[in-house]
């Protein structure tokens, strides 16, 4: 049966693939053509999405329809990770025919159905399908935050880049008040040449735009060169492959989020998109992180954004390795970072080396509720293989397909890792999802021991009166890119409020405001 399945996934795979709409010679001249919902409608020809929707119903009831997050076999992820391609293509049509909810919340089930199939595991989804893709919920936390939020969606594919955006409402204004929409609008015509219409305000409805040129080979040979050029501290030579990913994936939504005043961008993306920092990207003038606080998530549906009493100080946890174990490096920057986090940031637990084991984090957790894990240490997350992704603790190490076994419920799980590359594809989404944490801080390459302690005193600093965490995280990323918070004469100064802290540390080559060092981190899940 199973090999059935496989083989009529893959021939219904090869027909789509022929009856999907293709782009009007005219719109497929230049790569970076992001025209608005679609001037054309897909042929009579084309693919029904019901009839691929249908397929999909019959194929997942192959699975276990039970909504709790049980393990599955094998043979049946195999399948889920059919069924969330089949999804992807499903909202491609949708998107196609301006149907943008069924498109978001078919790319909601593509999402779940992959991490599914990565994780081993039937994911439960914490909201239903929504007839507005989230637009109520976008502007309910927009409200509640009082900094209007955009949710965005970034899909490539053989078929091109698409964006569907979800703006906040935002209130009447004078014509004319927006200077910055005019400019937005004006860089759009320039950059992509495509006339924008002015309008004062934002009703919050969903869009679309869609190049279809740009495909997933192109986004990943520049995503690897960013990533390559971002470790040389000493030059700018990422800022091409920053600029060239700005163009892509914000530039086309600058009319639309400026006109809704947007602070705070939340995006979904697929692929290697998710190894990518989108606050280092660049607009020729400003990094994004200049204009926006940014989180990523695996999906809507499966991340509750709450927003957790900010009057109260959250207790830590903190542990970590500063000594070498198991052949790795030491790193001894993590003795401060950790000390000075639980007892004089914030207060707590503090756990280091010896004493930092799996008995004694599962022992802490389950007699007292910490707001914040942080853990210090080493950690590898390997794109296709959770079974090879670890966080290292002395002597042992705590694999990915036990982490949901040690019941991490907290509302922030830092994974603070020195020296590791751990932002591998699906493995941190699959971290955020699979931990029990509400939101995962965690980091999206080799970083720098040095560099990494200075970035969580201060983004822990300002957490608690911050109106998110993911504003916390920018202004602790603005810290360093403006240069206020620096490390001269073995000490650690410009932390907001706080005194000077010694630091015995080499840093030799940190120079903090370089985005390497300050965009190393990303924040995944609930953001408030």
């Amino acid at each position: 049966m199973r090999y059935f399945l496989l083989w009529f996934l893959s021939l219904m795979f090869a027909m789509m693939s022929l009856s999907l709409p293709k782009p009007a010679r005219s719109q497929s001249n230049s790569p970076s053509q992001f025209p608005d919902s679609p001037s054309r409608n897909p042929s009579s020809g084309s693919f029904n999405p019901l009839i691929l929707l249908n397929l999909i119903n019959s194929l997942s009831r192959s699975g276990n329809n039970d909504q709790q997050q049980v393990d599955l076999s094998p043979d049946i992820a195999e399948i889920r990770g059919q069924i969330g391609r089949l999804y992807f293509l499903l909202a491609r049509q949708y998107a196609a025919q301006n149907q943008l909810p069924q498109a978001c919340n078919a790319l909601e089930k593509g999402y779940s159905a992959e991490l599914e199939a990565y994780l081993l595991k039937r994911m439960r989804s914490l909201k239903p399908d929504s007839d507005d893709c989230y637009a109520s919920e976008v502007q309910r936390i927009s409200q509640l935050t009082g900094s209007p939020t955009a949710l965005i969606y970034v899909t490539t594919s053989k078929g091109g880049l698409e964006l569907i955006g979800v703006p906040p409402s935002s209130p009447n204004r004078p014509a004319g008040i927006f200077s910055r929409t005019r400019i937005g609008a004006k860089s759009l015509q320039e950059k992509v040449g495509i006339p924008i219409a002015q309008t004062n305000q934002s009703n919050g409805t969903p869009f679309r735009k869609v190049a279809y040129n740009v495909t997933t080979e192109e986004v990943d040979r520049v995503i690897i060169d960013f990533r390559n050029n971002l470790r040389d501290t000493s030059s700018n030579d990422f800022l091409p492959q920053s600029q060239q990913l700005y163009d892509w994936v914000v530039r086309p939504m600058e009319p639309e989020l400026e006109k809704a005043q947007v602070k705070t961008l939340v995006f979904v993306m697929n692929g290697n998109l998710r190894v990518v920092p989108p606050a280092a990207f660049h607009d020729g003038k400003r990094y994004l992180v200049e204009k926006y606080a940014v989180v990523t998530i695996p999906s809507w549906q499966l991340t509750e954004p709450n927003h957790p009493d900010r009057a109260l100080t959250p207790q830590i946890l903190a542990m970590g390795l500063s000594e070498s174990v198991e052949g790795w490096s030491p790193l001894p920057a993590t003795k401060v970072e950790v000390e000075t986090i639980s007892s004089q940031v914030l207060v707590g637990k503090t756990f280091m080396n010896s004493a930092f084991t799996k008995d004694n984090l599962r022992s802490q957790i389950s007699s007292q509720n910490f707001g914040i894990i942080h853990l210090a240490t080493h950690a590898k997350f390997v794109k296709n293989s959770p079974q090879e992704s670890f966080i290292q603790f002395w002597g042992d190490r705590l694999q990915m397909n036990q982490i949901s076994k040690m019941n991490l419920v907290t509302d922030l799980l830092t994974l603070s890792a020195c020296e590791t590359a751990v932002g591998q594809n699906l493995g941190l989404a699959g971290l955020a999802v699979d931990s029990g944490a509400k939101s995962v801080l965690a980091s999206l390459w080799t970083v720098s021991d040095a560099g990494t302690a200075p970035l969580m005193i201060r983004f822990y600093r300002g957490l608690p009166t911050a109106p998110s965490k993911a504003i916390a995280l920018q202004e602790a990323q603005l810290a360093f890119l403006r240069g206020e918070v620096t490390i001269k004469n073995n000490q650690i100064i410009g932390v907001k409020g706080f005194p000077n802290i010694p630091f015995l540390i080499d840093t030799r080559g940190v120079d903090l405001k370089h985005p390497f060092f300050w965009s190393s981190f990303t924040l995944i899940g609930n953001w408030l």
